[in-house]
């Protein structure tokens, strides 16, 4: 065995974020990294059941655990009310859990659920951040920021990627006898996310260039008049299709950005997850707003243009310089914030279309490939 936590091998690992699709995309560097440490070691992936089609056919994971889940609150609202469609319950998910064995568990979200379930799964070896009342629910807990993760290794795994690598702190390689951190940095490897490549489009069909308007959260959202805007610039004196994707529940939003503008511009029917994916692996490009559907793309290896708001791309856009990625922000005095809501909401007003359109033809240069 080629990973080790407190002298004993590990065989069997399972990684958990549960929520959401961007988080989840951004922990598939935990994957990569062990399988590099240890070709033998089997991983496990736990998430909730809306997310888990993302990890499908992932190459480093021998199953995927899909946890039945209902969001409550205005992240319900957000969302319209996504509910539980097959996944299991969390006694259930246990079971599933036990059944497998696991020697070690690495908890990238510890919030109170996934605490709970990793205990009840009887799995021996708990490892999460530093997890404040819950610490008692793990068997080991990293420090925060560079205790755990030191601060050159951010050339490496920068933002929300070390932040979830820092999870390994406890494990050493074996054949090595460095700690986590000393291998990784002996590796020198760029963490980037990885998602199995998808169905490639039907031959001599042209790769159009996506626009994902969808957001969550009204501060992560670009106004659609803007996104009709940069839709007939992107239309105009390029031979590539436009398709917008619909976010989910507000197909007419998709079709008001759409209709109209002239050229190649559709906008797409509303898709299920595994479609979406599959329509942005075959993409030329993407524009694309702060969300899950941006680290997926990065993830599938297509060139993506993220429009940022008030958070920090720093952290949630951590590819910049590692391939054809990049961001387009206002960056106000009140930059960056979390806010889902803000009464003096300017930071993604202000970003004009005209300045978007320039970063996009840059980015997608006609008769490049993804």
């Amino acid at each position: 065995m080629s990973w080790l936590l407190d002298g004993r091998p590990v065989a069997r690992l399972l990684v958990t974020r549960l929520r959401y699709l961007g988080d989840v995309v951004m922990a598939t560097p935990v994957v990569d990294a062990l399988r590099r440490g240890d070709e033998r070691l089997e991983i496990g992936f736990l998430c909730e059941e809306a997310h888990a089609p993302a990890l499908a056919d992932h190459p480093g994971l021998a199953r995927v655990h899909a946890l039945g889940a209902r969001r409550r609150g205005g992240d319900a609202q957000a969302r319209g009310g996504a509910s539980a469609r097959g996944g299991r319950g969390t006694l259930a998910m246990a079971a599933e859990l036990r059944s497998v064995r696991y020697d070690v568990a690495v908890d990238l979200f510890f919030n109170p659920r996934s605490a709970w379930l990793l205990r009840l799964a009887g799995i021996g070896a708990r490892l999460a951040g530093p997890a404040g009342s819950r610490r008692r629910l793990y068997t080991h807990c990293s420090a925060p920021g560079g205790a755990a993760w030191p601060p050159d290794l951010a050339a490496l795994a920068p933002g929300g990627l070390g932040e979830h690598l820092s999870r390994l702190a406890p494990l050493v390689h074996a054949e090595s006898g460095l700690s986590f951190a000393a291998w990784f940095r002996r590796q020198g490897a760029r963490a980037l996310p990885r998602l199995a490549p998808r169905r490639p489009p039907p031959a001599g069909e042209a790769r159009p260039l996506l626009l994902a308007p969808g957001a969550t959260w009204p501060t992560k959202r670009w106004p659609a008049a803007h996104w009709r805007e940069l839709a007939a610039e992107l239309a105009r004196g390029q031979s590539r299709p436009v398709r917008v994707l619909a976010p989910p529940g507000a197909g007419p939003v998709a079709a008001g950005i759409a209709g109209g503008v002239g050229g190649d511009v559709q906008a797409l029917p509303e898709l299920d997850l595994p479609q979406v994916l599959d329509r942005v692996g075959g993409a030329a490009g993407l524009v694309t707003a702060d969300g899950g559907i941006m680290h997926a793309a990065v993830a599938l290896g297509v060139p993506t243009l993220a429009l940022f708001g008030p958070t920090d791309p720093r952290l949630w856009f951590p590819y910049e310089g590692a391939g054809p990625f990049r961001v387009v922000a206002t960056r106000p005095a009140c930059h960056p914030c979390d806010l889902h809501r803000c009464p003096a909401f300017v930071c993604l007003p202000d970003l004009l279309p005209g300045a978007v359109a320039r970063a996009a033809r840059e980015l997608f240069a006609e008769g490049g490939a993804p």
